[in-house]
């Protein structure tokens, strides 16, 4: 008897937690968001943007920001993580860099439960896409599964490198 009420305690916990999941609502106010790009992440493309970081703070595109880097696949931004979560905390704002990575395709649930929390333990900012209309303006397709740096003079891109390793990724930030 006493097995049947906690399995089937188990069962009703396990319900309620899947109910819960597939309700979350997104964390983010979603208030003056927005991106972009007058020719995608290309050389010679005006790009802007004000994006919440993991926080929920308001971050925009300053004209002093001298490089962007853009993650939009999980490995990806994990190679910049690792880096960025071995340097001091200012590293980024010291060099005028921001770090973008989109987070629309993670299911919100799993944003809300687990990435999220992990993300807030960084010491440095993650601008963050979570709809994709967010990332429409700088997204190319062809290029998702790559590291992407940009150089800007005054919001307007002068060089664009592409890596996928860190090796590179250091190459392309100094």
């Amino acid at each position: 008897m006493l097995k049947k009420i906690s399995i089937s305690i188990a069962l009703l916990l396990l319900v309620v937690g899947a109910v819960f999941m597939f309700n979350s609502s997104e964390t983010f106010s979603k208030e003056g968001y927005f991106t972009k790009a007058t020719n995608g992440l290309n050389t010679g493309s005006d790009i802007d943007f004000a994006l919440p970081n993991q926080h929920d703070e308001v971050i925009s595109l300053s004209d002093d920001t001298k490089k962007v880097i853009f993650v939009f696949a999980k490995s990806t931004g994990h190679i910049v993580k690792q880096y960025l979560s071995t340097q001091p905390s200012d590293f980024l704002e010291s060099k005028d860099m921001l770090f973008v990575a989109d987070i629309s395709p993670m299911p919100v649930a799993i944003r809300n439960l687990m990435a999220m929390p992990d993300l807030k333990k960084s010491t440095f900012s993650v601008l963050l896409t979570f709809e994709p209309t967010l990332i429409q303006p700088f997204m190319d397709e062809s290029k998702k599964d790559k590291i992407i740096i940009v150089s800007l003079d005054n919001k307007k891109i002068t060089n664009v490198v592409y890596v996928t390793n860190e090796k590179e990724f250091l190459e392309a930030i100094k």
